[in-house]
């Protein structure tokens, strides 16, 4: 059985590291911020994944991208997506010129879907993350579509869920905008809107702000990560003790120790 991940997220706007709440943005420090903090060198003991993504709509510098990503990459020992602002089939194929194990698309899921099944036929599923966004916790759930209007603007999340798996994707980041940030726990309810013969493993995110929030996403059948970009919730101690607390619960997880 394939192990389950606890994967960390960086957010990066303009050179500097954010916070997100419900996608407000809030700049809380550099590349030497982010280190002074954060000994990825340590961190990445703890986690299984790291990705880092480039959340610029406007004036998008790559260069300043890439170039941060691989300071920060050049510290871990664990798998790194890239993602953000990949617009084309070349866009992509300079993150993974710049050290990406794998990267994420959003937008091109519905702006160019054609690319997206490029990048799976060349680098192969395995090396591509569909990351979807998503609304509504009481009422119905629907995709939460960045930078406008969209093909999925309105539909049943399920239904744009199995559109994104058709694409060759090798799993789905599943991401609640109404608990971004929050720290009030995962939307565990999403999967009974999605639909049972999606056949993918997901990475669910958006609520985890404590060490106990990890454990009910993992424990999901169809949950092969939980994911957090939750800065000062895991600052410090904040992943060892998660970890700890999941191994010692008997999660199914890669131990080092």
């Amino acid at each position: 059985m394939p192990k389950k991940r606890l994967i960390f997220v960086l957010l990066h706007l303009n050179g500097q590291f954010c916070i997100s709440r419900n996608f407000r943005l809030q700049k809380v420090g550099n590349a030497d911020w982010l280190k002074r903090n954060y000994n990825f060198s340590k961190v990445s003991r703890f986690i299984d994944e790291l990705v880092i993504l480039n959340v610029e709509s406007d004036n998008i510098d790559q260069k300043r991208f890439l170039a941060t990503a691989s300071s920060i990459a050049s510290e871990v020992f664990v798998p790194v997506a890239l993602g953000g602002a990949i617009r084309d089939f070349r866009d992509a194929e300079t993150y993974f010129h710049n050290g990406a194990d794998k990267v994420v698309v959003n937008t091109l899921l519905w702006q160019n879907p054609a690319v997206v099944r490029e990048i799976a036929n060349v680098y192969g599923e395995q090396a591509l993350m569909a990351s979807v966004d998503y609304r509504g916790l009481e009422g119905p759930r629907t995709p939460f579509l960045r930078g406008g209007e969209g093909p999925a603007t309105g539909a049943a999340l399920g239904s744009w869920v199995s559109h994104v798996a058709s694409l060759g994707v090798g799993e789905i980041l599943i991401n609640s905008v109404d608990r971004d940030g929050t720290g009030m726990g995962l939307d565990l309810g999403v999967f009974d809107v999605v639909p049972p013969d999606v056949n993918l493993p997901f990475v669910l995110m958006g609520g985890v702000g404590r060490t106990d929030h990890f454990q009910p996403g993992l424990e999901l059948p169809r949950v092969s990560g939980v994911a957090t970009s939750n800065l000062f919730a895991f600052i410090g101690k904040g992943l060892s003790a998660s970890r700890a607390a999941l191994l010692e619960a008997n999660i199914n997880m890669a131990s080092w120790a």
